[in-house]
């Protein structure tokens, strides 16, 4: 079965062909650039999803016209509503156009899906660490389609955080990947930045709290601390209470697989950090499914009938 998906939910306009559930036929995927702006303006990204995705999709078709699609797969929820209507308008006419069936896809399950699509053999049930801009939660996976939320942000996402971070030093959007490549060249251990609800038994996380300290700890002490050693004890302090949050579940739970997903997934710390604690079987994704992207999308919805 081959499944053509669609991804739009954020500012990632993504395409691409897979074929029973794992295996990629063919990829597209376009990243937009707010770093004028300091964060995606949705009305923006909607726009320039008009402009990317016909072109996207039939280039795919072009490159690909021995294949028969069988279904499409579009992202309608969670996002950012402009772009999702984009890329549910344009699935739902080019579905009907070629007269195959649609499937609405989660776009969080997409991202959990990502280590199981690459790593068949995953187990079930698993715990999983969804980990990104919009997003962050401990979740139970019980098949590719079914899971269960066991703890989750109650404010900001952890990659939000970094964000708003990496404004405070004017480092630009994303902040993720600057913050990180600066961290490595300083002392994680100099600022003891707090960890909020790091309490026995309580799964869910807070990180506007640790945005505030660390804005009012630049005001303070700029001209003390260098810009390094502050930007690595804040990537550390996410850093510990994701693993040590995701580990206490999975002990609890009695899961000995962790999968990790979603944007921060590719952060080398966290990877790290979680490598520390060796009595479980960690799955990460490639790097470039850790992003928003269409494969993962057409690859979850080979599961559904």
């Amino acid at each position: 079965m081959n499944i053509l998906g669609i991804e739009t939910s954020c500012d990632d306009t993504g395409v691409a062909i897979v074929k029973d559930g794992f295996h990629i036929v063919d990829s597209l995927l376009s990243s937009q650039d707010h770093s004028i702006t300091g964060g995606v303006v949705p009305d923006i990204a909607s726009r320039k999803h008009m402009e990317v995705l016909p072109l996207f999709t039939c280039e795919i078709i072009r490159r690909n016209k021995d294949i028969k699609i069988d279904k499409v797969a579009v992202v309608v929820n969670p996002g950012l509503i402009p772009s999702l209507l984009v890329g549910a308008s344009f699935s739902y006419g080019f579905a009907t156009g070629i007269k195959v069936p649609i499937i609405n896809m989660n776009h969080l399950l997409s991202h959990i899906y990502a280590p199981q699509m690459q790593n068949p053999s995953i187990k079930y049930p698993h715990i999983s660490l969804l980990v990104s801009g919009g997003h962050t939660q401990i979740v139970k996976v019980l098949s590719p389609i079914k899971t269960e939320i066991i703890g989750t942000t109650l404010d900001d996402a952890a990659g939000e955080a970094f964000d708003k971070v990496a404004r405070m030093f004017n480092l630009g959007y994303p902040g993720g990947p600057v913050v990180s490549r600066i961290a490595e060249n300083g002392d994680e251990n100099r600022i003891n930045f707090p960890r909020a609800m790091d309490k026995k038994n309580n799964y869910n996380f807070s990180f506007s709290g640790l945005k505030t300290s660390v804005l009012y700890f630049i005001k303070e002490n700029k001209d003390n601390v260098s810009k390094e050693d502050i930007l690595a004890s804040f990537q550390y302090a996410v850093v510990d209470i994701l693993v040590r949050k995701t580990i206490m579940v999975a002990r609890d739970l009695h899961c000995n697989t962790i999968t990790i997903s979603g944007g921060v997934a590719a952060n080398k710390r966290l990877r790290e950090e979680f490598l520390k604690y060796n009595d479980f079987e960690y799955y990460f994704p490639t790097i470039d499914l850790c992003s928003d992207n269409a494969i993962t999308v057409a690859g979850l919805a080979y599961h559904y009938e």
